[in-house]
């Protein structure tokens, strides 16, 4: 597990996961390209902790025209960064393509899963939280298999226009599977054995779509909460912010205005 260091000047971190940005979203990719080109401006560093977008098919994507969400969302990540913030991005189980160019077209770094963030005096480990969710046997099988270099390196061989097509039938297989059966949880024993190998007693993750403070033995694991601008009945976004002072860091959650 690589460290994050937070510099001493980095007073306003802002973390967010599992965006699932993509033309399937419109409402929900403008309402984040509007918080990163206004509010974000707040953020010595922004963290996106997984599932930035609803599908990552490789980085050569970005070489294709015309433009498209992908383009102008990495544009504005990009238009963040230069302006002074830290951007990092940890990979989710939509976009575990994330690679280099990725990385080089938006100034943004790319964080190891679980990574350490020291900040404050704290020690907090910081993932997109897929891997704590090892009840899901099949699941767990299958982040294996499309982790494994060999494995992707042969699908980014193929073309880009089937590489598409797979992406659309995978995106519809997981939400048959989903709306067949109960969505998996993370394992509180699982998390808990993570923290206590770094010898921390903070969490924060993404990935299940529950939003909680989970407290336990004097550990706090924060699961952030997704984004959906698009579900008129049920429409969230969250920003959870984080502010180092002399000896603790201020928490808190912000729906922004998007």
């Amino acid at each position: 597990m690589r460290s994050l260091q937070a510099p001493a000047h980095w007073r306003r971190l802002a973390l967010v996961s599992d965006l699932h940005l993509g033309a399937q979203a419109p409402r929900t990719t403008a309402g984040f390209l509007r918080w990163l080109r206004g509010e974000a401006a707040r953020a010595d560093a922004l963290l996106l902790l997984g599932d930035v977008f609803e599908t990552w098919i490789g980085d050569d994507l970005l070489q294709q025209q015309p433009a498209d969400e992908h383009h102008e969302v990495c544009a504005a990540l990009a238009e963040l960064g230069s302006r002074g913030c830290f951007v990092a991005v940890q990979r989710g189980n939509r976009d575990f393509l994330l690679d280099g160019a990725f990385s080089r077209h938006c100034g943004a770094r790319l964080l190891d899963d679980p990574c350490l963030l020291e900040l404050g005096g704290q020690r907090i480990v910081l993932s997109h939280g897929d891997a704590l969710c090892i009840d899901d046997h099949a699941y767990m099988r299958w982040r294996e298999t499309c982790r494994d270099p060999a494995w992707q390196a042969r699908v980014l061989a193929q073309p880009l226009a089937l590489r598409r097509q797979q992406a659309a039938a995978a995106r519809e297989q997981s939400r048959q599977a989903q709306a067949a059966q109960q969505p998996s949880d993370a394992d509180p024993a699982e998390a808990r054995r993570w923290m206590l190998r770094e010898g921390a007693n903070w969490m924060i993750h993404g990935h299940t779509h529950r939003p909680r403070e989970h407290w336990q033995d004097g550990q706090l694991r924060q699961v952030l909460s997704d984004w959906d601008l698009d579900d008129a009945a049920a429409s969230r976004a969250q920003v959870l912010w984080l502010r180092p002072a002399r000896a603790w860091v201020r928490v808190d959650r912000e729906t922004p205005a998007t």
